[in-house]
């Protein structure tokens, strides 16, 4: 946490004066410490749980990666329950009797957690300004600032004139009201200080963190105006252990204002390398930035030698007890028959007798029915139109490394073989090999498996066929897919499953033993593996197979590729045989058969060309199998 009163002194390095800070508070604290929450409204909370209907302190990151680990958040809606909001913030007495009156300015970020397209995020506030501390003398003043917030999922930054209050002592009061049935209005950097006339800030670097060799990636630098004069030219160079220095003129950046400033020269490669990225903004408006201390950022990117098939993860988060988790349900089929290959639909129950409170607790959903894209795209909204969306936005992104998973072993004991393909080095690598393990047709005979259904009698429009059914709907009447049943490594994936140092082309396996429960239908399950970036948190490729296809024993070691994959008429098979009689087998999903070839008195190396021509577009698994043993690969059909 930043939290600062600080006397009005000039900050000098060398000739340079910086700027004057007087207060300053980030909430990296995760806590609201000499401020003045007030709940002003009629509004009545909840007879148990958290009442949101006042200011408190919250980690959003999530939803703006760009903001430390608190911010200050108020509410008009939270958990089902509407608010009409009039909630007062007011601040620690602001000491400004030192303080010159040229460029003192009130600084701050303000945002909402829901995107635009959900119409949710139109949360109104107004900011106040005077030198006393009481709540209804201060808005009984003119505001210095308000404003219907006029996009979600942005953090604004905004700046206010506070002169005329040079030498005095002033408090603030942020003003959350006139507004219901939004989300989650998040306040943030607030910040009082005199600015200098030439000051620019670093507040991120955006750059491909994977790309392809040879192809040109733009390095986008967010920068915010933290001077006084508009800025219209920055001077930035980007490094790579050689500079790329670029002037990029024609801006018109207002005091206060962020914005994505793209740097000329693009990024490129014409091998698979991995890069660190140093930012420097150098000169503004022509001029020597006025305090460079804030003027630096970086990225890093690494180039891939091979394109491989990415796979989109949504888990879901639902329950029995949620009456508008049918929602979910139903996108949940839909993006699972209209994007078979690439799309990975998951149901993290919270609540009911399916709910793996491993699963629930890492998900660390706000709100059901929520969902996490890939882990990168957090708490975001259910429906059809946001699946799409969520998945048009990740399924091109370029991956580090392929990923296969494939299952052994009789009864209810199971070997999981995850695989990761890597295809680019990595110096310092950070990431886990896990697998979740997911059943479809759960039923169940208690009246936990009733589902709460707000859509009954279709007064809150058509669901699937969930409007046709009672609320609740008994269990009797439901079956659950995609339930989420394991994390077999954790949330986070297993510990030492993937080594630091990885080089171009290497190949990483880890084995991960499971016992069926016997309440459980292994035929009607599946395990996802998945490569976790430890670094963030995220999924950076997935693959889903079934726990039913291989009993053939234990896994032998044989050196195996398919190519081309994806693959579109025929496949090529290169393994390195040990010597005996093999089979090659290809099956989809379910578990049927699509081809077989069998090798007699194999020695040495082989390459197979098996064609696929009459296959339909989707995922298939590759297994050659040998005295029992077997080991499988992924194919994609396009």
């Amino acid at each position: 946490m930043i939290k600062t009163l600080l006397p009005a002194i000039a900050l000098v390095v060398g000739t340079t004066a910086f700027a004057q800070t007087h207060f300053s508070d980030d909430f990296n604290d995760v806590n609201l410490t000499g401020w003045s929450s007030t709940d002003n409204d009629a509004n009545v909370p909840p007879a148990t749980g958290t009442n949101y209907d006042i200011w408190y302190a919250a980690d959003m990151s999530a939803a703006f990666a760009q903001l430390g680990a608190g911010s200050a958040v108020s509410r008009s809606w939270a958990n089902n329950i509407v608010y009409s909001p009039n909630n007062f913030l007011v601040s620690p007495a602001i000491n400004l009797t030192a303080a010159p009156a040229a460029g003192l300015s009130l600084i701050w970020e303000v945002g909402s957690i829901e995107t635009t397209a959900s119409s949710w995020y139109q949360e109104h506030y107004a900011v106040y300004v005077s030198t006393s501390s009481t709540p209804a003398t201060m808005i009984a003043t003119t505001p210095v600032y308000e404003e219907t917030l006029s996009a979600g999922e942005t953090m604004f930054g905004r700046t206010v004139d506070l002169s005329a209050y040079a030498g005095q002592t002033i408090y603030v009061l942020f003003r959350h009201f006139n507004c219901t049935d939004e989300n989650a209005l998040v306040l943030d950097n607030v910040v009082v200080k005199n600015l200098q006339p030439n000051d620019a800030s670093v507040d991120g670097v955006a750059l491909n963190r994977y790309a392809q060799m040879s192809a040109n990636n733009t390095l986008a630098v967010s920068v915010k105006n933290e001077g006084s004069n508009a800025i219209t030219s920055l001077q930035i160079n980007w490094n790579d252990g050689a500079d790329h220095i670029q002037t990029i003129n024609g801006l018109n950046l207002a005091a206060g204002a962020t914005t994505n400033v793209n740097h000329p020269t693009a990024v490129s490669y014409a091998t698979a390398v991995e890069k660190n990225i140093a930012v420097t903004i150098s000169l503004v408006n022509a001029v020597v930035d006025t305090d460079p201390s804030n003027n630096t950022g970086s990225a890093k990117i690494n180039t891939v030698s091979v394109l491989e098939e990415k796979s989109v993860v949504i888990e879901e988060g639902t329950g029995t007890w949620c009456q508008w988790c049918p929602r979910g349900a139903v996108a949940m089929d839909f993006m699972v028959t209209t994007y078979p290959i690439d799309f990975i639909g998951i149901a993290v129950h919270n609540g009911d007798p399916m709910t793996v409170a491993e699963y629930d607790n890492g998900a660390n959903f706000s709100g059901f029915p929520g969902s996490n894209v890939d882990r990168a795209l957090l708490d975001q909204s259910v429906s059809q139109n946001a699946f799409v969306a969520a998945y048009n936005a990740r399924k091109d992104l370029i991956v580090p490394a392929g990923i296969s998973v494939a299952a052994t072993g009789a009864g209810n004991n199971v070997s999981i073989v995850a695989t990761a393909t890597f295809r680019t080095p990595l110096a310092a690598a950070n990431y886990r090999l896990g697998v979740i393990v997911i059943e479809d047709d759960v039923t169940g005979t208690t009246a936990g498996y009733n589902q709460s259904n707000a859509y009954a009698g279709g007064a809150s429009g058509a669901m699937g066929g969930y409007e046709s059914l009672p609320n609740p709907v008994p269990a009797a009447q439901m079956v659950y897919d995609h339930v989420g049943r394991a994390l077999l490594g954790g949330y986070n994936g297993q510990a030492g499953s993937v080594p630091a140092v990885i080089t171009d082309g290497q190949v990483v396996n880890y084995t991960f033993n499971y016992t069926v429960p016997g309440t459980s239908n292994r035929a009607n399950m599946h395990a996802v593996a998945v490569l976790i970036d430890q670094t963030n948190g995220e999924i950076v490729n997935a693959i889903q197979g079934p726990l039913s296809l291989a009993s053939l024993g234990e896994i032998e070691t044989i050196g195996m590729e398919v190519y081309p994959n994806p693959a579109t008429d025929e496949v090529n098979v290169k393994f390195l045989g040990t010597g005996g009689d093999y089979q090659i087998v290809i099956t989809d999903l379910a578990g049927r058969q699509m081809s077989a070839t069998s090798l007699v008195n194999v020695t040495g190396a082989q390459s197979i060309a098996l064609p696929i021509s009459g296959f339909g577009a989707g995922n298939y698994l590759v297994t050659i199998a040998k005295d029992g043993a077997s080991y499988t690969q992924n194919l994609i059909v396009r």
